[in-house]
């Protein structure tokens, strides 16, 4: 894995990554400003272009010499348009460079026919050149390394057309070093503004990392945290609510029902022989009739009713707003739905029933320890009387089967 410092390495001569992927990560976000930018560009290119043929005009009136330069001039602003125009459709032409470059090299090319009809500003022709090349790095936007392809184009061009003309090897020299002049400043400015994106473009990319890793390392820590309060709160066979849990959860609805004067009925049941299951099926297919039997009940269970493993092949429910006589009627229900319910486990049937001992919370029940023992009690009844019942269980301790 390559350090910040290799990744976001740049050339010095280039301006450039020196990663072909960090290079191509940055063109592709600043992809719609430099497009923008450019469209611009052109636009004041064309026009420009076309507005200074009135001094050709007035120059050389309706003459061929002015119909080859507003030509060269028309056919130079029409291609501008057609790359702006383009430019909303292939946007990445505008960082790749070489679409811009290629019309930087033709502009220069038609721009060299005015030398031939008006050799007579050649010293405002050189001056223009001058313009030109400065604005190649400052105004339009491209790559470095293409600008100086451009730039170089325009450079040998224009001494090329001043050698035709007739110019003598001191001009030519002297014109040279005059046009390196804007070339190197140009250059210079160009280099350091690409240096300068692409360096706040790094930092931009290891804040967005530093971020993306933090919202990560945050969710981590609360998956983990929400892992550890299910770990502290359910058991981890069944996902139902362990001991700890369910007793905060009786207290919360034993005060809510003396508050809102309601009842709240409690029942402990015991699968009926979990031991024979075992001892026949093995631990496994147990370990499953109890997943059964707690998915079950949460399913058929109402979503304000609690449902705990108190230990075992026992469970306890919590009836929030329920009178005996409804809980009754509730667990019973849930009894018959069991017993039509098997487990197929390796190709055999499991027929699971279960026993429940059934009481109403009495106003004066200090803790659940008092509750689940008149629930107990009538558990123990049920057993004794055959099992698969459901048995009730008064605060007196007397009980009656259903």
């Amino acid at each position: 894995m390559k350090t910040p410092n290799e990744r976001f390495a740049l050339s010095s001569w280039r301006g450039e990554f020196l990663d072909p992927v960090e290079e191509r990560a940055y063109r592709k976000h600043v992809e719609p400003m430099v497009a923008k930018h450019l469209r611009t560009s052109l636009k004041v290119w064309a026009g420009l272009l076309l507005s200074f043929g009135f001094l050709d005009f007035i120059a050389l009136g309706w003459s061929v010499g002015f119909a080859l330069i507003m030509g060269a001039r028309a056919i130079s602003a029409a291609l501008l348009f057609l790359l702006g125009w383009r430019l909303r459709y292939n946007p990445h032409w505008a960082t790749s460079g070489y679409a811009v470059t290629a019309m930087e090299i033709v502009g220069f090319l038609l721009f060299f026919l005015i030398h031939f009809v008006r050799p007579d500003i050649a010293i405002w022709n050189i001056g223009v050149t001058l313009i030109l090349l400065i604005c190649l790095y400052i105004f339009i936007p491209n790559r470095v390394v293409l600008s100086n392809l451009a730039a170089a184009c325009g450079i040998v061009g224009t001494l090329l057309c001043l050698k035709l003309l007739g110019a003598e090897a001191p001009k030519l020299v002297g014109v040279f070093f005059f046009m390196c002049l804007p070339t190197v400043v140009g250059f210079a400015a160009a280099l350091r503004l690409q240096i300068v994106q692409r360096q706040q473009f790094a930092l931009h990319s290891e804040m967005v990392e530093i971020n993306t890793s933090l919202q990560h390392e945050i969710e981590r820590r609360e998956s983990l945290e929400v892992e550890l309060q299910k770990q502290a709160t359910t058991d981890a066979l069944t996902g139902l609510y362990n001991r700890r849990q369910y007793e905060l959860l009786f207290h919360r609805e034993r005060e809510r029902s003396r508050r809102l004067g309601t009842r709240l009925s409690l029942c402990v049941l015991d699968l009926d022989h979990f031991k024979h299951i075992n001892d026949t099926h093995g631990h496994d297919v147990g370990d499953q009739v109890l997943r059964h039997v707690a998915a079950l009940f949460t399913r058929k269970l109402r979503q304000t009713d609690i449902v705990g493993r108190f230990g075992g092949e026992e469970f306890i429910v919590l009836l929030p707003e329920t009178d005996l006589e409804c809980a009754e009627r509730l667990v019973d229900r849930l009894r018959q739905c069991l017993e039509q319910a098997p487990v197929e486990a390796d190709g055999e049937t499991v027929h699971v029933t279960a026993t429940f001992g059934l009481t109403e919370v009495e106003a004066q029940d200090g803790n659940i320890e008092q509750a689940v023992k008149r629930a107990d009690r009538a558990l123990y009844e049920g057993k004794q009387s055959g099992r698969n019942r459901v048995v009730t269980a008064s605060q007196e301790g007397s009980e009656d089967r259903v």
